[in-house]
């Protein structure tokens, strides 16, 4: 008896939440989801090398309401603030966005995050995938420090790509011409209220509409996906290739709470001469002090195009077969026509262009080190 095999599927329930956006991301032909946070994601679209080609070509826009924030206010909010992150935060002032990682009492990692400050005693945290909500709710009860800890009704919608500033202009009306990187401000859309920032998870110039009311997410995106047909818009998911491309680490798949700052290359997030007693931070002297055992590098890898990201790690080997690591996520590049990954390896192997081999699920492949990032952030905004 021939049995017809059937699609794999994701089950859309009540468990899960979906976000303000999640009827748009249908009707513009999301063909995957996962979950993030507790909330479907999009995986995507037309595809990851045509959703590539858009962002690094014209401009692109998509449902990142899964980078759920975090609010955290009151009198006490920026010495809470200060308190659960190694970076020093002194010279934030209002407006101001600051990547930052969170830190336990060992130096792991708990998760990464953009900061905004909005007002003197209240910030947003956006986090990767994690129980940031609850990490940071679970401090502030023994604390001592008067602070409010929840999620508000916000739900960013990211656009990117090298028209991303013209599709802004043409929304506000060149009202944000202005908007500096990792800068936010408050704002609107058509009586739509949200925050904008220059910031994003796409290694394009980007931007973010944090949406301050969930009622109004199908009628933000259409605005969006009207105003974006000028520019060849286009719906996407977040890309693997351009992360990639430009070092933009994701949580819990290319590091996790059992790495520090030091291992995955963000020692500048880490000021250990700070005068405030921040969670981690004898631990973190203590590594810094002896060094790292294992870092993360970028890799470039031989062979046929890698079109599929692993669904496992991939075991990292010397030339000579001892195990020194894993590879987290790896795609073909359009642009440099390679295969290029993310791995953290033994400390001893770092150097750039050092051979390896890495085992895929269907061969050994050789590989070198390579510098990150291939491409770094876009920070520029040409308008013209």
């Amino acid at each position: 008896m021939n049995e017809t095999k059937l699609p794999l599927l994701i089950g859309i329930g009540s468990r899960i939440r979906k976000s303000p956006y999640f009827d748009s991301t249908i009707k513009y032909g999301a063909i995957g989801f996962t979950i993030y946070n507790r909330m479907y994601l999009p995986t995507a679209f037309s595809g990851p090398i045509s959703e590539y080609t858009s962002l690094v070509n014209d401009v692109t826009f998509g449902d990142f309401a899964a980078e759920r924030q975090v609010e955290v206010s009151g009198p006490d909010a920026y010495n809470f603030i200060r308190c659960i992150n190694p970076r020093n935060l002194s010279k934030c002032e209002i407006g101001d966005c600051k990547y930052i990682v969170l830190t336990d009492q060992n130096g792991g990692i708990i998760n990464d995050a953009c900061l905004l400050r909005l007002e003197p005693n209240k910030f947003w945290i956006s986090p990767g995938d994690g129980d940031v909500l609850l990490w940071l709710q679970g401090i502030a009860i023994n604390s001592g420090m008067d602070v409010d800890i929840h999620e508000p009704d916000v739900s960013p919608l990211q656009i990117s790509g090298p028209k991303a500033g013209k599709l802004i202009r043409k929304l506000f009306n060149g009202a944000h011409d202005d908007l500096g990187y990792y800068k936010a401000r408050e704002t609107s859309l058509n009586e739509i209220p949200m925050v904008i920032a220059r910031t994003g998870w796409s290694g394009e110039l980007s931007y973010e509409l944090y949406l301050q009311n969930r009622k109004k997410g199908d009628e933000l995106f259409e605005k969006v996906h009207e105003a974006a047909k000028e520019f060849n818009g286009a719906v996407i998911a977040p890309n693997t290739i351009r992360t990639i491309e430009g070092g933009l680490l994701s949580y819990q798949s290319d590091f996790g709470r059992e790495h520090n700052p030091f291992t995955i290359g963000l020692d500048r997030l880490v000021d250990l001469n700070q005068d405030i007693d921040f969670i981690g931070k004898e631990a973190l002297k203590k590594i810094k002090a002896e060094g790292i055992s294992e870092k993360l590098v970028g890799v470039e890898i031989d062979g046929d195009p890698i079109e599929k990201v692993p669904e496992n790690f991939w075991p990292v080997f010397d030339v000579n077969n001892k195990k020194i690591g894993r590879l987290s996520r790896c795609f073909f590049s359009p642009r440099l026509k390679k295969n290029i990954g993310l791995a953290i390896i033994d400390i001893n192997y770092t150097e750039p262009e050092t051979a390896l081999i890495i085992e895929s699920p269907k061969a050994h492949l050789n590989a070198q080190v390579h510098a990150l990032p291939w491409f770094p952030a876009e920070k520029s905004t040409n308008l013209d």
